[in-house]
């Protein structure tokens, strides 16, 4: 029952007015003057206040002053009761908010159709503010979802993981049996198929898949930038029989789509495709709801295809490598060969001069076979066939032979280079004898390099836990804090050079630290400007 409170300083007319009201349905409460009516009201609030203008105390503006001074009270429709008929009286009432105004004397019907038509436009209301609150916890949960399917879409690195993401997170918002994914090829000027999914056990069309962007309908989607609706593609394939794609969706089952561009930091880059197996599947709001994803989603698929094109772009530079490398191998190994043989030779070994000269061939052979096989073993680690065979290996047999092999590169620099093994130590280690030896050459060779004649470099076999740890110190130029964090990273250089002119790859360090890391040990540096550095590795007992 629909509360009325009659405010009027008239015992007689609050009394009949209230009889009248209570006869047509209308819950009643009366009240003397304005001050009553708003304690009243404040108790008990009610749908519509009636309140005569003319009252001794606080008249009807005052009081509806008041009323609307109270945030319950605000909206409560306001009618006031006169017995005057002056405009400006109800020009001033209206400027406060009254709601309307009722001549004395009035008739009933007359107060039941003013009080009924306030009620209904508060009805109205009522139903509206629900209707938007409704849209509006739709829209919020809409939302939500939408965020939790960015996140999926964003958790995908390549194209193929980031369209079966699009795949199972639109399910929920656009209706559809088949999503393709075609980019773009700027060189060709083609569309490409790059993925597709259905639920039909024919597809026809698939990765790989392209036409010509010149001339097609796809081409004016560029234009207006716009998601496409086709409900009825064998009407379609009707007016441009000339369409093979069409033809060959329907072919698939497909009979309606919902075609969108995909456009990312303002490149068209291409197109993403949902279709059903149904006519008239497709509505606008479809077509909003992608548009809210559309500039991510593509963002997305642009990252994914770009990651992707730089992994193939990866792979064939590595096959390169090793093509390479192993074509250099074979003339150097003859080079190496063919000087070791001179150096066993009388002639060259009673010639002093002729002896040195076919060490420098010998050892700048070496040098070069080093630098390829730091090549191969990069494209190697790359491609996953790095193979780690750990075998038991004499420590003090490992270390004497190591140093040997430096011993004659460190003469022309004038460079002593000393040893120690810690009595900690077991007498063998399980490892892999040649990666470690690769790694501990690739040590010493950079503290040669890189140190100035008639110093010292150390290398010590140390016990650390349960660990070998093998540490080589030089006392080298010393590489800038600043600069540290460059080491054991592919093709990444310091700003210190070696003092002979010596070559690298600049995979040395980062081949070391795959090598160990497959030790399931750790490497790392210290350096000191001016005063030399300590590269170390350790790898468990």
């Amino acid at each position: 029952m629909r509360k009325i409170l009659i405010i009027d300083d008239e015992l007689d007319f609050r009394t009949a007015l209230s009889y009248t009201l209570q006869a047509e349905g209308f819950e009643c409460g009366t009240a003397e003057g304005g001050a009553e009516g708003i304690t009243q009201a404040l108790t008990s609030r009610p749908d519509i206040v009636l309140c005569d203008i003319s009252m001794p105390e606080m008249n009807g503006f005052e009081t509806l002053k008041a009323f609307r001074a109270h945030e319950q009270l605000m909206a409560v429709p306001f009618i006031f009761l006169t017995g005057m008929n002056e405009s400006g009286l109800m020009r001033q009432g209206m400027d406060l908010g009254a709601d309307d105004f009722l001549k004395k004397p009035m008739q009933a019907e007359e107060v039941k159709a003013a009080i009924n038509a306030r009620l209904n436009r508060l009805d109205m209301l009522a139903k509206q503010g629900e209707e938007n609150v409704r849209k509006m916890r739709v829209r919020l949960e809409e939302l939500r979802t939408l965020a939790e399917v960015t996140k999926k879409i964003n958790d995908g690195v390549l194209l193929d993981e980031v369209c079966e993401q699009v795949y199972t997170a639109f399910k929920s918002f656009i209706p559809f049996n088949r999503i393709g994914v075609s980019l773009i090829d700027e060189r060709t000027g083609m569309v490409v198929a790059q993925w597709a999914q259905s639920e039909s056990s024919v597809i026809k069309i698939s990765k790989g898949y392209q036409q010509p962007l010149k001339g097609s309908s796809l081409e004016n989607l560029l234009v207006t930038r716009q998601p496409r609706i086709i409900n009825d593609l064998e009407e379609y394939f009707r007016n441009k029989p000339q369409s093979k794609a069409t033809d060959d969706i329907l072919k698939e089952g497909i009979r309606s789509s919902l075609t969108c561009p995909l456009i990312a930091m303002g490149k068209n880059i291409g197109f993403i495709f949902f279709s059903s197996n149904e006519k008239n599947r497709y509505k606008y709001e479809h077509t909003e709801v992608y548009t809210r994803l559309a500039g991510q989603l593509a963002v997305v698929l642009e990252k994914a295809r770009l990651y992707q094109q730089l992994i193939e772009l990866n792979i064939t530079k590595n096959k390169f490598i090793g093509i390479a490398a192993h074509d250099l191998r074979n003339p150097l190994s003859a080079i190496i060969g063919f000087s070791d043989l001179l150096k066993a030779e009388p002639a060259i070994r009673t010639n002093p001069e002729i002896a040195e000269y076919v060490e420098y061939i010998s050892l700048a052979g070496n040098s070069a076979i080093a630098l390829i096989n730091d090549l191969l073993d990069y494209a190697a680690i790359a491609s996953g066939n790095l193979t780690i065979e750990k075998w038991p290996v004499d420590l003090k047999e490992f270390l004497a032979e190591t140093l040997t092999t430096h011993q004659m590169f460190s003469r022309t620099k004038n460079i002593t280079i000393s040893s120690s093994i810690d009595p900690a130590l077991p007498a063998t280690v399980n490892f892999d004898r040649r990666r470690i030896r690769q790694v501990l050459d690739n040590f010493l060779s950079n503290a040669l390099k890189y140190s100035f004649p008639d110093t010292h470099v150390e290398v010590r076999l140390l016990k650390q836990d349960d660990s070998l740890r093998c540490e080589v110190t030089d006392q080298g130029q010393g590489i800038p804090e600043s600069e540290l964090k460059k080491l054991f990273h592919e093709y990444s250089r310091t700003s210190v050079q070696p003092t002979g002119g010596e070559k690298s790859t600049g995979l040395g360090l980062a081949i070391a630290k795959k090598i160990i890391k497959e030790h399931e040990g750790e490497v790392g540096a210290s350096s000191t400007v001016s005063k030399g550095s300590v590269f170390f590795f350790m790898i468990p007992l």
